[in-house]
């Protein structure tokens, strides 16, 4: 079945438990979230982010993706990630991706539904999967505004007209954070949850705080994306690495850390609750 859509993925709005999302930039990210997937035996999304695109190809990065998720048993699903332009979305699913995120955040409600909606039949054409994004989820900043974030009326109507398969909300979190330090409104997501029909995504995961994300999980998120707290933990492994073994492998250093990597992800997915879900 591999790789599949998010649907297939086996988490859904009644679910007590939330898919982990975690943008990879090569294929050595690749392999070490599916290693990290592998040893959990849980289901998983590997995420092809824009600045990823711009660095390796979306045509490299999705072929690597679908690759190596046919090599695994566990469920894993390619899915597009933050796009705003509907060529991408457009090509990625002409290269076989499985599910694609369009991003209109920052346009007008009608122009987001619009969009929104054209990204989702164009999906469901393809048999992938959609997910689209309602509120503000900022970048670099340090704390989100209450009109920022996502609110109820808006999010149901945005989710009835769209027909998306997954919604991702705003509670507080920030996207490119290097430390965990930001908490959720917990009681907006509880109200959200109730009211929206499908499964809720949770972006800028990195800077939450752990006790946060687990609450997140209980109280109605199924789908939790994690980026930039990756690269900080290769980032540091290979600082260190680097200094206390200067005539050390390349290859060799690549190796341990994408372990760190790895090791990094099953901690996220033991705090999602998706170990053993596969």
């Amino acid at each position: 079945m591999n790789p599949c859509n998010l649907n297939q993925l086996g988490v859904d709005r009644e679910s007590r438990w939330a898919v982990g999302h975690f943008n990879i930039h090569n294929q050595e990210f690749t392999r070490a979230v599916v290693r990290a997937a592998e040893q959990e035996r849980s289901p998983v999304i590997l995420a092809v982010g824009m600045m990823s695109i711009k660095y390796m190809g979306l045509a490299p990065l999705i072929s690597s993706c679908r690759l190596i998720a046919q090599e695994t048993e566990v469920p894993v699903a390619v899915h597009l990630d933050h796009a705003r332009d509907l060529e991408v979305v457009r090509r990625a699913l002409d290269l076989g991706i499985n599910s694609v995120m369009f991003d209109g955040s920052s346009l007008s409600f009608e122009e987001n539904v619009a969009k929104t909606t054209e990204v989702v039949r164009m999906a469901h054409d393809c048999g992938a999967t959609a997910e689209g994004e309602i509120g503000i989820v900022p970048h670099g900043t340090a704390r989100v505004s209450t009109e920022d974030m996502t609110d109820p009326s808006r999010a149901v109507e945005f989710a009835g007209k769209t027909g998306v398969d997954f919604l991702a909300v705003s509670l507080g979190s920030v996207h490119g954070m290097k430390t965990a330090g930001t908490s959720l409104n917990q009681d907006l997501l509880k109200k959200l949850h109730e009211q929206i029909q499908v499964p809720l995504v949770l972006h800028g995961a990195s800077g939450v705080v752990d006790d946060h994300l687990k609450a997140a999980v209980a109280n109605g998120i199924r789908k939790i994306n994690v980026n930039t707290g990756l690269k900080v933990v290769l980032k540091s492994f290979l600082r260190t690495r680097l200094v206390d073994e200067p005539d050390s492998d390349l290859l060799a250093d690549l190796d341990q850390g994408m372990g760190a990597v790895c090791t990094a992800v099953v901690s996220k997915m033991r705090l999602f609750g998706s170990s053993n879900k596969a």
